[in-house]
């Protein structure tokens, strides 16, 4: 198994070496290229499908960035059979400063291996096809497996839902190799409305505050009479679903994460303030219902300090779980004892990943990957060589249990 993992290792350099920041969604086609030949190369039949711009005009958050620059999905299959389906997503979010090394420059320390996209989740890409490339050689492919390399999910999954929605891909099953960790089987995610609220006052001239209506204060106003009363509501209600932490078990609200007055100017009480929300949705929450309760929530509070706002929302997914008792989950958890002798935690990620549309066709699927806790998203982000390690041969189990050849343990 040496071989297989110096070919992870070696495969997770060369993808973190290419710097496909999202957004905008820089050198997508050389990724997608890169990891076609890669999937050739084991034995997959092989189709890069380029996601049409006009389906991106109405759909990419961030648009019109993505223009110009085209997105590819790399999809792969061999075998024949109830079809095991890995899908994995190749943006990485921008890198941020303060790193110690070239972010796509990776560097090994001992362990540890650093670089954007190391852990979310290049890692797991590298993992998969290494696992791939295992099972094809040994012929212990006993199912049809497909695979798919996908753009955009750190801009809401826009890649995945075109699989799904338009290319109309629907496997049996489904693994995520997201950085769930070697201990962790995620069997669903929370969902989220995220959007803008405009707060409006009257603009004016900063010496003379009192003939104007500061929208920034007003929206401090807004928020600090909102929030206390919002968190009592989401305290009353709790997930079922089993969780990592206890507080990930409550729908959760962020404000500010975007903020901004138009006016950009020290001597200008500003009329117009914008400020981010971002509602995390358990399972047992409906998601249209969530926008409904929040707008109400914050024209209340608005109405009560004397102010006008408008409420964009900007994307609405709902949460997402596969059944304990579903077939995958339960290889899943077979295939981890069975290969490092532990019993994995089930777990509601707090965080959203493509399940979600997979879902929504009635596929059952799990997230599973090699990574390090909080290093998603962060600054010096690293992975380890012993986490690669461990999930590649839980992978290779989970291929082999899903096909019959595998032991029961």
């Amino acid at each position: 198994m040496k071989e297989y993992l110096n070919y992870a290792l070696r495969t997770l350099f060369e993808l973190v070496k290419i710097p496909t920041v999202n957004p905008p969604g820089e050198n997508y086609e050389r990724i997608a290229k890169f990891l076609q030949k890669e999937l050739e190369n084991i034995g997959f039949d092989t189709e890069l499908i380029e996601v049409l711009e006009e389906y991106l005009d109405k759909t990419y958050p961030y648009s019109p960035q993505h223009k110009g620059k085209p997105r590819f999905i790399v999809y792969g299959k061999i075998g024949k059979g109830e079809s095991l389906h890995f899908n994995g997503h190749y943006d990485v979010v921008p890198p941020g400063k303060g790193w110690r090394h070239n972010p796509f420059s990776p560097t090994i320390e001992g362990n540890k291996i650093y670089g954007r996209g190391t852990t979310d989740m290049k890692g797991g890409i590298a993992t998969t096809l290494a696992a791939l490339k295992y099972v094809v050689e040994n012929n212990l492919i006993n199912c049809k497996i497909e695979v798919a390399f996908v753009p955009d999910e750190e801009s809401g999954g826009m890649g995945t839902k075109y699989l799904i929605e338009e290319v109309k891909v629907k496997p049996d099953y489904v693994i995520i190799p997201e950085p769930t960790s070697h201990r962790l089987i995620g069997i669903g995610h929370k969902g989220f409305a995220r959007g803008i609220v405009r707060v409006i006052g009257r603009q004016g001239h900063a010496s003379r505050p009192w003939k104007a209506v500061n929208a920034f204060e007003k929206a401090c106003e807004l928020v600090a009479n909102f929030l206390p009363s919002y968190w009592n509501l989401l305290k009353n209600r709790k997930t079922c679903f089993p969780v990592e932490d206890e507080n990930s078990a409550y729908p959760s609200i962020a404000l500010g994460g975007y903020a901004e007055s138009p006016a950009k100017k020290d001597n200008i009480i500003p009329g117009e303030f914008y400020f981010s929300f971002d509602r995390r949705i358990i399972p047992e929450e409906d998601a249209e219902e969530v926008v409904r309760e929040l707008e109400e929530y914050l024209r209340n509070f608005a109405s009560k300090v004397n102010v006008d706002i408008e409420i964009i929302v900007k994307s609405l997914i709902e949460a997402s779980a596969t059944p304990i008792e579903s077939k995958i989950v339960q290889i899943t958890k077979r295939a981890v004892k069975n290969v490092l002798g532990i019993e994995p935690t089930l777990m509601l990620n707090a965080g959203r990943y493509d399940l979600v549309y997979y879902r929504r066709v009635g596929v059952e699927g799990i997230a599973y990957g090699p990574g390090v806790g909080g290093q998603a998203h962060a600054v010096n982000e690293y992975t380890t060589v012993d986490e690669i390690e461990k999930v590649l041969n839980v992978y290779v189990e989970i291929i082999k249990l899903f096909g019959g050849v595998g032991h029961e343990g």
